[in-house]
């Protein structure tokens, strides 16, 4: 077997394992359970794909890319976004993407890209496992004339049996994940996570918005494969399998209860059936299958209900409700928030998006730079944190941090301007405006209407790994089913191929290398992580010492091993151990510098170091002053947020100056008129100066305009008027 045939088997199966192992990897070791996860084994089987299609190309000596109408469009994109991240208002978080989220960073731009010319170019690579084999460079015409003698009054796909195994795959796929989300609602997991999974399942994708986003985009594609199985008006076993499928995605999206999911699937439902009408030859044969598919999902909602009030009151429950008078109790509003309340209640979710947006169109204005390209690739927390709106801090999640702007269109308009923006739009609507210049079949229709829904579930979220993905792979089987394949071609002359594939090769192990190394130091830093809340900061220590040798650019370890090491000075000045204590606070604040040096526009790393010298302030005074100046360059970042100005009035009383501290706290509740803590920090400021009539004024305003039942407000009340 010669080089030749070894590549196309790896670049082949990686694509295999690519539409296997993304949706469904995830670890418990890792400080992020899902994304991180699935971003990294993308990296790692693109560069072997890379890899191997480079050594391809060198055996064979020829480089060949394949055209397509996306070129001009995606390039541009790349470029956008390449500019975007070399002017970025944090380099690292452009490069990398931020730490938690990981896709959406320059290099997992680049890796989409390759993916999506490596797949199409090397299409003809997949192996056609049906029986009468046809060839896979067979004209839609031909083929057209194929289904017209053999199967008159059926749309059949126009579908080259390569793709079939293909969708397949990620059908199964699919399944599995869909299975899991069903054991999820009946509670199989309910213990382990802090979330109410029962009430919105997220199975393997770790959260039910994405969940719905991935089962919406397959939809349509289980119901084109089982239109296909239709022959002559006979509906197959194999296509009651697929259309048993299609109706498991929408289980499972009611499972989620994303609204915006159930719009992608309306709106792609829609485009899909009425395309296949339009496309299909026999348009009767296709109204018992429509009418058919669509009395179930009906019933479906019927008795489970669709979470929109407007058609939930034509349920069953709710018609049942109504007929024998049941009082319809609402249900119980959380106490604790354990995450945003755009995925888990509180303020409606609107609201919040409201705000979310207002503060990616503000950073979008606040600068010629970044009206034109933004505050750089995937740098959104940064500017959400020094353009979010006053009114924010009057939501659920007023102290909450948002890495992503809940809206794809506006985090590409804030940290990539009006050209990434711009140009993303480009790749979307030259795709939609070749779709709809083409006759296209059923297949592609079906990609293409699950392509559709990612931008509908992309307006009101974000994207994650496995649907960008389908973002960019969608189209690329779409051309491969609907026109010719071109491609660029150029031959490799006088290239010595063993010097050219062992270079090649030996750069991809180093980057596999790299990847396998930092996804261990992400373990090691969850481990400290954890065990540091606990409060072992010896034990925590010695791991995130680990992870920085393993990976010593990442800033949040260095900010997480600043925060140990103050810790651990803390104690040994406790125990009376100056030196020892001098020197670890000496390391800790080295640390805190190290993080700011690669992100200094981190808010975050900014309040570590107010922490750090606040902690070190109780043995040495002039500590304090310096914490001052660390919170004050934080408040500069960070300009709306109470939490601040309430930080800073401590700072500032402890250094005596109660006017400032006074006045910072009077901020701070024009931030947050509602800041329970603020005006307590006042009354006791006022009490201290012996003025109690203010100290008074401040209990009534609180009781008056925020919370009348407030009982130590009310006690304090009482014995400040006796």
């Amino acid at each position: 077997m010669n080089v030749s045939t070894w590549c196309n088997r790896i670049i082949r199966w990686s694509f295999y394992l690519l539409f296997i192992l993304v949706p469904l990897i995830l670890t418990p070791i890792n400080y992020e359970l899902f994304e991180y996860n699935k971003m990294m084994i993308t990296y790692a089987l693109t560069v072997i794909i890379a890899v191997t299609w480079i050594i391809k190309m060198i055996r064979e000596q020829e480089i060949k890319i394949a055209k397509t109408p996306l070129d001009i469009p995606i390039w541009l994109f790349v470029v956008s976004q390449l500019v975007s991240t070399l002017f970025s208002m944090d380099p690292h978080v452009s490069w990398l993407g931020y730490y938690s989220r990981f896709n959406g960073g320059m290099w997992s731009v680049f890796t989409y890209v390759i993916l999506y010319y490596a797949f199409i170019t090397n299409f003809g690579i997949f192996p056609d496992r049906s029986p009468g084999t046809q060839e896979l460079k067979i004209t839609k015409k031909e083929l057209r004339k194929k289904q017209k003698k053999q199967q008159p009054d059926v749309a059949t796909p126009l579908t080259p049996n390569p793709l079939v195994v293909i969708l397949n795959i990620v059908l199964s796929t699919a399944t599995i994940v869909s299975i899991y989300a069903v054991l999820e609602r009946l509670g199989i997991d309910k213990k382990i996570w802090v979330q109410d999974v029962q009430d919105r399942v997220f199975s393997t994708l770790g959260q039910p918005n994405w969940l719905a986003a991935y089962v919406v985009a397959l939809a349509p594609v289980a119901m084109a494969l089982g239109v296909s199985k239709i022959e002559h008006g006979k509906i197959k076993f194999s296509s009651i399998v697929y259309f048993l499928l299609s109706i498991l995605f929408f289980v499972v999206l009611l499972f989620t209860r994303s609204r915006s999911g159930l719009l992608g699937f309306a709106i792609a439902d829609i485009l899909f059936w009425v395309g296949l009408f339009i496309a299909s030859r026999e348009k009767r044969s296709l109204l018992p299958t429509i009418a058919i598919v669509h009395f179930v999902f009906a019933l479906i909602v019927f008795f489970n209900g669709s979470n929109i009030a407007q058609i939930d009151k034509f349920t069953y429950s709710s018609l049942r409700d109504r007929f024998t008078h049941t009082e319809v109790k609402p249900a119980p509003k959380p106490t604790v928030a354990t995450g945003p309340a755009l995925d888990t209640g509180g303020t409606e979710s609107g609201t919040i998006r409201k705000y979310v947006w207002e503060a990616a169109i503000t950073a979008w204005r606040s600068s010629e730079k970044t009206w034109l390209i933004g505050t750089g690739t995937e740098t959104f927390a940064f500017a959400f944190y020094q353009y979010r709106p006053a009114a924010h801090n009057m939501t659920s999640e007023w102290d909450f941090l948002y890495n992503k702007a809940h809206n794809e269109y506006l985090n590409y308009l804030a940290t990539t301007g009006i050209f990434g923006l711009g140009t993303y739009i480009l790749f979307l609507g030259v795709f939609i405006l070749w779709f709809f210049k083409k006759n296209q079949n059923p297949m592609s229709i079906a990609l293409f209407s699950g392509w559709i829904s990612i931008l509908i579930t992309n307006f009101f979220g974000f994207s994650v790994v496995i649907m960008q993905i389908f973002l960019f792979l969608f189209p690329a089987m779409t051309f491969i089913l609907s026109m010719p394949q071109k491609s660029w071609q150029k031959k490799l002359e006088n290239l010595n191929q063993i010097i050219g594939i062992a270079v090649t090769g030996i750069l991809g192990v180093i980057v596999l290398g790299t990847l396998v190394i930092w996804w261990y130091a992400d373990t090691l830093y969850a481990k400290s992580y954890q065990i540091a809340r606990s409060g072992q900061y010896g034990t925590a220590k010695t791991l995130i010492d680990e992870a920085i040798v393993l990976n010593p650019n990442e800033p949040v370890y260095r900010d997480e091993r600043s925060t140990t090491l103050a810790a651990l000075a803390v104690g040994a000045l406790e125990q009376q151990q100056a030196t020892t204590g001098g020197q670890l606070a000496q390391e800790s604040l080295t640390e805190n510098n190290r993080a700011l040096q690669i992100s200094p526009q981190n808010v975050n790393f900014w309040k570590t170091r107010t922490k750090i010298y606040y902690s070190f302030s109780v043995y040495d005074p002039k500590f304090t002053q310096a914490a001052l100046e660390a919170l004050t360059h934080a408040q500069t970042l960070s300009p709306n947020d109470p939490k601040i100005f309430y930080n800073l009035a401590i700072l500032y009383g402890r250094t005596g100056d109660n006017d400032k501290a006074i006045a910072d706290l009077q901020k701070s509740i024009q931030l947050k008129p509602d800041y329970h803590d603020s005006y307590y920090a006042l009354y006791v400021f006022y009490t201290e100066l012996k003025q109690p009539s203010d100290a008074k004024g401040i209990l009534e305003k609180y009781l008056t305009t925020v919370d009348a039942s407030d009982k130590q407000f009310k006690d304090l009340l009482g014995k400040n008027t006796q």
